[in-house]
């Protein structure tokens, strides 16, 4: 499948998971819509599909990873419980 259509098909598939989630009230977030694109992926015959949940499950695992990546960087740029004056000095 070309690359510009396999784009296309992940899109739509991400956006299947999360009007889902949307359509049961469930919160929307990126831990939901991981699990979501899961259970799709074990469901789906179509193999292009597939490939395109797999994808897109993916992608929302890299933005998770990254957020959480921030958010300890962040944490730890602001660690109240590390005393002061430990930083390098110039």
């Amino acid at each position: 499948m070309h690359r510009n259509r396999m784009n296309k098909l992940t899109d739509i598939v991400l956006g299947e998971a999360v009007v889902m989630l949307l359509a049961r009230d469930d919160s929307l977030t990126a831990t939901s819509v991981a699990t979501r694109l899961e259970a799709m992926a074990t469901g789906e015959a179509d193999p292009a599909r597939r490939e395109a949940i797999m994808l897109a499950l993916g992608e929302v695992q890299a933005e998770l990873s990254r957020s959480r990546e921030s958010r300890d960087a962040t944490a730890l740029a602001f660690d109240p419980s590390q005393p002061p004056g430990r930083g390098k000095k110039n």
